[in-house]
């Protein structure tokens, strides 16, 4: 038919083809439209956002901790964090290619359809984490350790001791914006972040990764992801930035935003090779092991019957047309023999022994 309906289009292989990128295109549209609702507010939040003015204790020792320079600053960490993530792709798609040799990584459309999902899925986790680490300093306004020495707040003595919810920050040292920093302690956003990159990518290396030359690949690339995420989020507290609590309950927020995204969303998007194609590609290693150089191994060639020992024209010649065999010849043999008949524990004379030979 020169027309297909709408009903039948995916009967016309032209259309068929046609309509799939249709409803890629439309996929997309519809994946950056909920990106931008959801990652808007969250730049607006840490850019320009409000927090809550909570009081304190006269005298609080958990918030009278001198201010320290910090390790790791926010930018540090989301360029470091991406830096990461990005390198863990790329060592899975190259240790998967060592071990099936002339591939390439994700050369196939079916391994870079994986590498994409699998970080579009951990791009939308990064900000739904975000969000919730976002509304919670800003609704709660949990003073951090240092707070007295940034804010260096002016109140009535006269009410100490007990909780001054009214006073004024006179800090001098310190810009407004480090004076609200001082407010959205609780929870961590270093420690939620580091956790969420090594739980997600923890599951993608368990998924993805598919080596039989080593068993420690694995567990060796996930622990040192969790190892650094560790290390991240204790040195928030070295630093007076984050009270333990602060730093446990952003490792909790990463690990359940990983854990959820991974499972509900990514277990369904990101689907690995199938043992059929991995081990397909293993049985052609030994045909690829010069790849590189362009050479070629030769065909193997099947086994012939070997040739008979006897030829042809003798059994040609013991057999009639229809396959019997000749039996004068053997009954000429057999009518030679003398017909004798002695027992076994005879034994023979000298005499029969010449007449026998």
């Amino acid at each position: 038919m020169a027309f297909c309906g709408y009903c039948n289009m995916d009967k016309c292989p032209g259309n068929k083809q046609g309509l799939s990128r249709r409803r890629i295109t439309l996929a997309v549209i519809i994946d950056v439209i909920l990106f931008l609702i959801v990652g808007i507010p969250v730049l607006f939040l840490y850019l320009w956002g409000t927090p809550f003015e909570r009081g304190f204790l006269c005298d609080d020792p958990a918030l009278s901790l001198p201010f320290l320079s910090e390790t790791v600053s926010t930018r540090v960490l989301i360029i470091a964090g991406f830096s990461v993530s990005i390198l863990v792709v790329l060592v899975v798609e190259l240790l998967n290619t060592a071990d099936r040799k002339c591939h390439c990584p994700c050369q196939s459309n079916d391994g870079l359809g994986f590498c994409v999902r699998g970080y579009s899925v951990f791009f939308v986790g990064f900000v739904m984490q975000q969000l919730v680490v976002e509304i919670a300093k800003n609704q709660l306004g949990a003073l951090r350790p240092n707070f007295f020495d940034v804010c260096r707040p002016q109140f009535n003595n006269s009410l100490c001791p007990g909780y001054i919810s009214e006073y004024t920050c006179t800090g001098s040292n310190h810009g407004p914006d480090e004076i609200r920093d001082s407010r959205l302690s609780f929870p961590s956003g270093h420690a939620s972040f580091s956790m969420y990159i090594a739980i997600y990518f923890s599951f993608y290396i368990q998924r993805r990764l598919k080596v039989t030359y080593s068993r420690l690949v694995k567990p060796f690339l996930q622990f040192g992801l969790v190892f650094l995420s560790l290390i991240c989020g204790l040195g928030r507290i070295q630093d007076n930035k984050h009270h333990p609590a602060d730093v446990i309950v952003g490792f909790l927020v990463g690990l359940t935003t990983a854990v959820l995204v991974f499972v509900f969303v990514g277990d369904k998007l990101l689907t690995t090779v199938d043992d059929s194609e991995v081990l397909s590609h293993r049985q052609t290693d030994t045909q690829c092991d010069g790849c590189a150089s362009g050479a070629t191994t030769p065909a193997i060639v099947d086994p012939k019957t070997p040739a008979p020992l006897l030829q042809n024209e003798y059994f040609s010649g013991m057999s009639h047309g229809n396959g019997s065999m000749h039996r004068h010849t053997c009954n000429q043999n057999f009518n030679g023999m003398p017909d004798e008949r002695r027992h076994m524990s005879t034994p023979s004379s000298p005499s029969q022994r010449v007449e026998d030979v």
